[in-house]
């Protein structure tokens, strides 16, 4: 698991500096651009608000499931779930936001640092409703990440 340790750590940090590139400079106007627009508007500050929450609570779900828990209830709702935390951080700037993402990314490595090798293999439910592994659920973090950085992008014609 050394190995996928150090793929999933230069995953991370890959989709990381990513999107901090993208972020960095951008003017009022852009961090008020509309990225998504199904029933609810989710603007590039949305987004990275959308991304340090969902960030610290993966973390936080795969703590329960190392410990045996089985992970996210039935019948939780997702939508429901991130705009609770949009509406949570409504008040944060963007430099406290950037702040939390960055304890946060340290608070995953320091939990997949303490992880034993069998760890690894613990399965529970994401809020996605399937059912996945802690490692699967790493690799989802740097996969999420990755996504709304290139929607972020395309929305910013960068």
């Amino acid at each position: 698991m050394m190995d996928e340790r150090i793929v999933l750590q230069t995953k991370l940090q890959s989709s990381r500096q990513e999107l901090l590139a993208l972020l960095a400079g951008l003017n009022e106007a852009e961090w008020e651009t509309a990225v998504y627009a199904k029933s609810t508007t989710w603007q590039v500050i949305d987004l990275l608000r959308h991304l340090t929450e969902a960030e610290s609570s993966m973390t936080r779900l795969m703590v329960l499931i190392r410990d045996g828990g089985p992970g996210v209830p039935d019948d939780f709702d997702l939508d429901r779930w991130n705009a609770s935390r949009i509406k949570k951080t409504l008040g944060k700037s963007t430099d406290d936001l950037l702040t939390a993402m960055a304890q946060n990314r340290t608070n995953l490595l320091e939990f997949m640092d303490a992880l034993d090798e069998a760890d690894w293999a613990k399965k529970g439910r994401h809020g996605s409703g399937r059912v996945l592994s802690i490692e699967e659920i790493c690799h989802m973090i740097a996969d999420h990440e990755a996504i709304h950085t290139a929607d972020i992008r395309a929305a910013l014609g960068k």
